[in-house]
């Protein structure tokens, strides 16, 4: 090999081995490097030739590729510990005297160059040791590379899963809290402590959750209890892989018994993203997952779907169906953890960009880098209305010269009216456009979103001042990505990108990652290269999927019922099979049971054998039939539940990156589900589904006349056996002679061994192909990453959710957005916002409200103590940095904004346009808080609490202000707690309340509505208010309603809460507050009503007063109905008294209901028919002429027979 076209090559695979994209890609290259001749003859060879290379200037060269060299072999020994070994052995012999030759002759040889061939040694020589003592067998882990530090730089190399030490030792971390008022020692320190702080937030709750079940296995109750952080699924097992988009997914099922109480449609369990561990050894080995899918029914059954980790999917290897794992979840969402954990551990300390702010706290915020040049600004778009096809609007090039504007001198700016802004939101403009890191809080309803289009407005207007890259939106939710994004659309049709979870905006679904990807002309301008692996990539899935599935079928059939004996021949000895199949010495049994499959009979679920074993053993049966009873019971219980739309769908919503769908559409999954039940017909003597056989035993006429309590013991004593544990040995059943001879527990014990070993072989063969179809789907993801990364770069706006970020982190890098802008980032912990920018940011907008909702932590020790629930917008503003508050509220009415300031808010201004609100129909105040005093319910399930008197109150106030008029869509419920959320709904009929939303407070943070009607829920005798007494949440509590509030609760519990006792205070001045709520009707002004409890409302059943409404209707009639505010002039009325119309000259009146059309009188009458003289009883309207006459034909046909048709017919 020519020695230039080798060092291109060292110098290609060293570029290809710096991504951090490819991995996969970068593995696939690698061991093909490894095994090549490339590695084991050129390299060698190369390496001694520069010992003897003459020319000056080409050894002058040889620095450069020696470091090429060394990094190619750092990656190979990393990435392949085991079999890398051998294969560098040559090279490594020789390269050091190379280098000392090099040395010699006066090459400058690099530093860094020997640093790093000195680590390689040291690492072949512990391998060596490694390999000798054969603990070292096979590359199943990538060694990562030891920082230089010591201690905080150590945290690179830490596991982001919890360790055993960790779950046994209770070893416990080393935390530093995050400092909130002053300055970080430095950036490694910085990242260390946030890195260390985010992975005890979710690590803790699992690792203290199995140190406490580890205490408890010996308690006998074990099922039963209840642990606080982490939720247990008993016998559970892995059933069997499944191919997704992803990669291999595992089905598994648990024990459902435990958890009959769970409403899986609203439980928070087993949500997308959740980590599990499993284990079937105490924990001495763990097995880590993640919730891959979820479906409720499914969940229901106790079906879920499992992503392992990589170095579990390695142990995988070993499980059978017949393995029982206990089953730990966590509550929290790992998979955001996993990603911003990851790129802490990623990011390099110099790429940390504004480290002089978010690190140094320097508190002088200089002006963005692009605009020292003197660059100039357009502002004229900022003035216009957007056009209607979104392009932006084109002044004239006189009006364009005027309007452009160097925006870091205040006298150039245009006027705030002309840009349409308050004195606050121009301030905010200013500082966002002037200042590269710009901090902007918006209290409640002051126009934050609207500041914030203002900035991306004027960016996008002059994206030739910052050199054109993607702007990045990052928003905490997708709701609020969703109204930024549109907000964006208004005058931008074009160059969006939507990145996050389902979104509910019509006009933003064109945007999506998925929907930009299906543009036919996309893929066809993809590299060569990249179109072409494509093709691969999915070819091999394809194959290995159809591979995998057959025998994926196969394991799964096996836990559906007992195996027809031909199945398991092959694991049955000669002599062990000849007993099976000749029976016992019993004639009769011989004739009857030779016909069924024998391994039923001896298994006992025969018909001769069964029967006779009910017959003798009543006892543990009628236990079964009890708890089969029980299950359909629960069946029902579930039943009943699954209308109620739940918030799990929200959180689920929100962690689902759209991308990530496992859209398996219902058809394939119920071919699916056909296809396994057809294999299941064919190989089981008998399905536990049916009770009953398998077509593998056709039914005989006259047999199997079995009663239906029969078969459910049957089936309840095969699902017990199949699900125990304990199998004979190989030893033991060799001893066997006679398997008739063996008790019945024994002849299960030595059935399960025979199933093990039938498992065991189908697992072999289907290993392969599922390493196979992994390693494909891993380079398929990648692909898609530089697919997105080609769409993400053509982009004008790239908008994502926290999530969205923390997943696609590795592609922002390479975005390289300049500017990135985070709504809502006082909500965001720290360590999601620092990995979402890359080094390439030199403009940086955070707009939000650290007095409204914070981060939330796991363990509420963090939270406090360590400062972790505080975002770096908080931070930054206590440190000092410079920030604008928005002072101009447009949301609340006076009396409702009173609440906020000074309690909250120092100063909040009005303006004017909330001063004109018209008053609330129907009700003396606008703003009112009934107390009561009626306990709560704590939930069993969710730790959540209700409280019924709430409940019901709210949803009678809801149905009268309904009454007044209001659309639905003008009145929100909120809650403080889930738990109420359910018994709210429970109470709230479609038909009546279509159109009324019912939110839980954190999830309506950002939104607004005329009327919110608030339940708080909390009342208990210990006066523990829970939540309530944070201020955040009393803050969005409070600030949601427009025009009219009203909230009830335990006042006088809540009052020793200083917050509310200073709210209580002020409600009590203005009389806002009171046992009872004053209704006013609007038709008698002077008619109160007063309510404290659901039962008041009976007194105004329409939403007037007990009053009868007596209006005079156009019929005459006077309306029935009590008093009632809405339909004033009666238009919708139906009036439901007798009509009484006179229709005719005869005198006959109307038989219908007065609101019924009248018809023409159909009372019968005697006429005279003229056409035959016969005398009829016709309908008064009827002229006679036109009735047909019904009297038998008296005429003769020509044939002489009577006609013996009517009269009147022809």
């Amino acid at each position: 090999m020519w020695p230039s076209f080798l060092e291109l090559l060292c110098q290609v695979l060293r570029k290809a081995c710096s991504s951090r994209m490819d991995r996969q890609s970068v593995q696939q290259l690698l061991g093909l490097v490894k095994e090549s001749n490339f590695l084991k003859v050129c390299l060698p060879q190369y390496a001694a030739d520069m010992m003897t290379e003459p020319a000056p200037a080409l050894r002058q060269q040889y620095p450069g590729h020696v470091g090429n060299i060394v990094a190619l072999l750092q990656d190979l020994v990393s990435i392949f510990p085991a079999s890398s070994v051998q294969n560098i052995s040559v090279l490594m012999s020789i390269l050091p005297a190379s280098i000392n030759v090099l040395r010699a002759s006066g090459v400058d040889i690099a530093e860094q160059t020997e640093r790093s061939l000195e680590k390689v040694q040291a690492l072949i020589q512990h391998l060596q040791e490694k390999k000798r003592e054969g603990t070292l067998r096979t590359d199943s882990y990538t060694l990562l590379q030891p920082q230089p530090g010591g201690q905080e730089d150590s945290y690179r190399a830490m596991t982001v899963y919890p360790t055993y030490n960790e779950v046994h030792r209770d070893e416990k971390p080393f935390l530093r809290p995050n400092i909130v008022s002053g300055r970080y020692e430095s950036t490694g320190v910085y990242l260390d402590t946030h890195f260390r702080l985010l992975r005890e937030d979710f690590v803790r709750p699992l690792r203290e959750g199995i140190l406490e079940l580890l205490q408890s296995f010996e308690d006998k109750g074990l099922r039963k209890r209840r642990f606080d952080d982490i939720r247990i699924y008993f016998d559970t097992r892995i059933i069997t892989p499944l191919c997704s988009s992803s990669g291999i997914v595992y089905k598994v099922q648990f024990d459902t018994k435990p958890l009959k109480f769970v409403r899986w449609q609203n439980s928070k369990r087993l949500l997308y993203g959740s980590l599990v561990c499993m284990s079937k050894d105490h924990f001495e080995t763990f097995l880590f997952a993640t919730v891959s899918n979820r479906d409720s029914t499914d969940l229901a059954k106790g079906i879920a779907q499992l992503c392992f980790t990589g170095h579990s999917q390695a142990l995988l290897a070993e499980a059978q169906p017949s393995d029982s794992f206990l089953m730990v979840e966590t509550t929290a969402y790992f998979e955001a953890y996993r990603h911003v954990l990851e790129g802490l551990q990623e990011v390099q300390e110099e790429d940390v960009p504004f480290q002089k702010y978010i690190v140094e706290c320097d508190t002088l915020v200089g002006e963005p880098a692009y605009l020292r040049m003197g660059s100039t600004y357009n502002l004229a778009p900022l003035m216009e209305e957007p056009s209607p096809d979104g392009e932006r609007g084109l002044a004239s090039p006189e009006g364009l010269r005027r309007q452009r504007v160097n925006v870091l001198d205040p006298s150039q700016w245009p006027s705030m009216e002309a840009l349409k802004l308050d004195e606050s939101q121009m301030q905010a403009l200013q500082l966002a456009l002037t200042k590269e890191l710009a901090i902007i809080q918006g209290p409640p309803g002051t126009g934050k979103t609207y500041v914030g289009l203002k900035i991306v407005q004027a960016f996008l207007t002059n994206e030739q001042v910052w050199q054109k890259s993607p702007i990045l939106v990052v928003c905490y939710t997708n709701h609020a990505l969703d109204q930024f994004l549109e907000g964006i659309y208004k005058s931008q049709k074009n160059g969006i990108v939507r990145v996050g979870g389902r979104s509910s905006s019509e006009v933003l679904k064109q945007f999506t990652l998925r929907e930009l990807r299906k543009k036919c002309d996309f893929r066809r301008n993809l590299p060569p290269h990249l179109r072409r692996a494509y093709v691969d990539i999915t070819n091999q899935m394809k194959h290995s999927e159809q591979e995998l599935r057959e025998g994926a079928r196969h394991l799964e059939c096996t836990t559906y019922g007992v195996l027809h004996e031909r199945h398991l021949e092959r694991y049955i000895s000669l002599q062990h099979w000849d007993s099976l199949t000749n029976g016992p010495e019993d004639e009769w049994f011989y004739c009857f049971g030779s016909r069924h499959s024998m391994i039923l009979e001896w298994l006992g679920l025969g018909v001769n054998t069964f029967t006779q074993n009910t017959a003798e053993n009543p006892g543990p049966e009628t236990t079964g039939g009890q708890q089969e009873g029980e299950e359909e019971e629960e069946g029902e219980v579930q039943e009943e539940l699954l209308e109620i739309e739940e918030e799990a769908d929200l959180i689920q919503a929100d962690r689902v990156i759209e991308e990530e769908e496992a859209a398996r559409p219902q058809r394939r999954k119920e071919e699916e589900n056909g296809a396994v039940m057809e294999l299941a017909n064919r190989l089981l003597a008998m399905k536990l589904e049916k009770q009953g056989l398998g077509a593998a035993q056709p039914q005989q006429e006259g047999e199997w006349e079995m009663q239906p309590a029969q078969r459910k013991k049957m089936k309840h004593k095969m699902k017990v056996e199949l699900h125990k544990l304990s199998t004979m040995t190989e030893e033991q059943a060799e001893a066997i002679q006679d398997l008739w001879q063996l008790d019945l527990g024994s002849r299960w014990q030595l059935y399960r061994l025979w199933l093990q070993m039938y498992q065991g072989d189908i697992r072999r063969q289907i290993l392969q192909h599922e390493r196979q179809y992994q390693v494909a789907a891993e380079r398929l993801t990648e692909l898609r990453l530089q697919e997105d990364l080609c769409i993400l770069k053509e982009a004008q706006v790239v908008g994502m959710t926290t999530t969205g970020a923390a997943k696609y982190r590795q592609i922002l890098q390479k975005v390289e957005p300049r500017i990135v802008i985070v709504e809502e980032a006082a909500e965001v912990l720290e360590a999601h916002t620092i990995t979402t920018l890359s080094k390439a940011c030199q403009h940086l907008v955070l707009i939000g409200d650290h007095q409204q909702l914070r981060p939330s932590a796991n363990v509420y020790d963090l939270a406090k103590n360590f400062n972790l629930e505080m975002s770096l917008f908080e931070r930054l503003v206590k440190v000092g940095l410079p920030f604008v508050r928005l002072n101009y509220q447009h949301r609340m009415r006076p009396e409702i904004a009173q609440l906020l300031t000074p309690h909250i808010y120092q100063e909040l201004e009005n303006h004017p346009s909330v001063l004109t609100y018209e008053n609330i129909k129907g009700v003396v105040s606008n703003l009112f808080f009934v107390e009561h005093d009626f306990p709560e319910e704590e939930i069993q399930e969710g730790k959540s609490h209700q409280n019924p008197h709430e409940a019901k109150f709210v949803v009678e106030l809801c149905k009268y202000f309904l009454c007044q008029d209001y659309l639905p869509s003008q009145i929100t419920i909120l809650t403080t707690y889930t738990g109420q959320l359910f018994c709210l709904r429970r109470l709230m009929p479609a038909k009546t309340f279509a159109g009324v939303k019912v939110h839980v407070v954190d999830k309506y943070q950002g939104e607004e509505n005329d009327i919110i009607l608030l339940s708080l829920v909390r009342s208990n005798r210990e006066e523990r208010a829970g939540f309530l007494q944070i201020s955040n949440r009393i803050c969005v509590a409070l600030s949601r309603a427009k025009k009219g509030l009203y909230c009830i609760g335990n006042m006088g519990m809540l009052g020793k809460v200083p917050l509310w006792s200073k709210i209580i205070h002020t409600l009590r001045e203005k009389g806002r507050i009171g046992r009872s709520l004053i209704l006013c009707c609007q038709n008698h002004p002077d008619t109160r009503t007063l309510v404290s409890k659901a039962a008041d409302f009976c007194q105004v059943p329409e939403g007037g007063c007990s009053r009868p409404c007596e209006f005079r209707l156009s019929c005459g009639h006077v309306c029935t109905r009590a008093c009632h505010p809405y339909d004033i002039q009666h238009k919708e009325f139906q009036c439901l008294k007798p009509c009484q119309k006179v229709l005719c000259k005869d005198g006959h009146r109307c038989p219908h209901l007065c609101s019924e059309p009248c018809e023409e009188c159909m009372v019968k009458v005697p006429k005279t028919i003229p056409k035959c003289g016969h005398p009829q009883m016709v309908p008064c309207s009827t002229p006679a002429s036109e009735f047909s006459c019904q009297e038998p034909c008296q005429k003769y046909l020509t044939c002489g027979h009577k006609c013996n048709k009517l009269c009147g017919q022809e």
